[in-house]
């Protein structure tokens, strides 16, 4: 006979609720009042970029969902979604203020909001000139015709598919990045090439930013790929073997570059190698994440994990989706 306690049974916490989605009048109207400025203190970062890319993040100051910071069981999560429970960031503050929570209080960031509105209505009044909210840039029609892709090819689970869309509409990867880029192309040989000509490194896709020419690194999967793998213990959950795979297979494509720049740069290559940024673009977090607990081990990792970005399919397209609701009317 065991002389053992039981075990309790494991069990997860569900969400409170479902994954909210703004409206494009929600998401112009938040840009609108920031003026297409950074709210963040003696910030004030213009975001359309070059008349190409809008890089402004609307972030939430109470959390639309339970697992995520600044949230509160109390909070009604449909008054959540209003302009007044948003304020629009460049992607580094929007990273800052959900990574400190404790300093970035949901007290704290309301004033920030009205402080910038504040100053954004002062200088409308005096008569300063102001980004104008309803700029259409030169969008690629290619860019919405690879969201209504997205949408009708969410089950696809074919790399050379996700590939061949990237690869026709680089504009959307490039959303992604803070700073102007662009495509270099797609499987790019970065090095690793034995004595015997074998074995050469191909990284799906490198970008560089257009005022640098520093690269930036990104390796694909599929929307089907899994994020996590079996749940470790009581609290968390350990990345799939896949996401795993794709982390070492990039950080292997960084190091190649950086130990063989100088011979891969000789005939005046387009592109520099500072510490390349490496992404790896992979999974749904909209169907994977369903628990409390595996929302906080993604996130955990992302936040403090290998020095690679880890960006979900879903919250890419998102992105493209918040661009198009800003830059364009319907």
């Amino acid at each position: 006979m065991s002389d053992q306690a039981p075990q309790p049974e494991l069990t997860e916490v569900k969400l409170r609720y479902p994954r909210m989605h703004l409206s494009s009048h929600m998401r112009k109207s938040v840009a609108a009042l920031s003026g297409n400025r950074c709210a963040f203190p003696d910030c004030d970062q213009p975001l359309m970029l070059d008349g190409e890319a809008f890089i402004g993040e609307l972030a939430s100051i109470e959390s639309l969902n339970g697992a995520g910071p600044r949230s509160s069981k109390n909070s009604d999560p449909s008054k959540l979604v209003s302009p007044d429970n948003f304020l629009l960031l460049c992607p580094n503050h929007h990273r800052i203020i959900d990574r400190l929570p404790e300093q970035y209080t949901v007290e704290w960031l309301r004033k920030a909001r009205e402080s910038h509105l504040s100053k954004v209505r002062a200088a409308i009044s005096e008569g300063a000139p102001q980004p104008e909210v309803e700029l259409e840039p030169q969008i690629e029609i290619s860019l919405q015709e690879a969201l209504r892709i997205w949408q009708a090819s969410k089950e696809n689970a074919s790399e050379e598919f996700w590939q061949k869309l990237f690869e026709q509409c680089p504009m959307v990867i490039a959303q992604l990045f803070p700073r102007s880029t662009f495509q270099i192309g797609s499987k790019c040989y970065v090095g690793g090439k034995s004595m015997d000509n074998a074995g050469g490194n191909l990284v799906d896709f490198v970008y560089a930013s257009k005022t640098t020419n520093n690269v930036v690194l990104v390796e694909i999967k599929t929307p089907k790929t899994k994020l996590l793998g079996k749940r470790y213990r009581n609290n968390a959950y350990s990345l799939s073997e896949d996401l795993t795979g794709s982390i070492v297979q990039v950080l292997n494509y960084k190091d190649s570059l950086l130990k063989e720049y100088y011979s891969l740069s000789k005939d005046e290559s387009p592109f520099s190698s500072f510490l390349p940024k490496c992404v790896v673009i992979a999974g749904t977090i909209e169907l994977e994440m369903d628990t409390k607990t595996k929302l906080k081990s993604i996130e955990l990792f992302r936040n403090e994990g290998s020095g690679v970005e880890i960006v979900s399919f879903d919250e890419l397209f998102d992105k493209v989706q918040s661009i198009l609701d800003i830059t364009t009317n319907k």
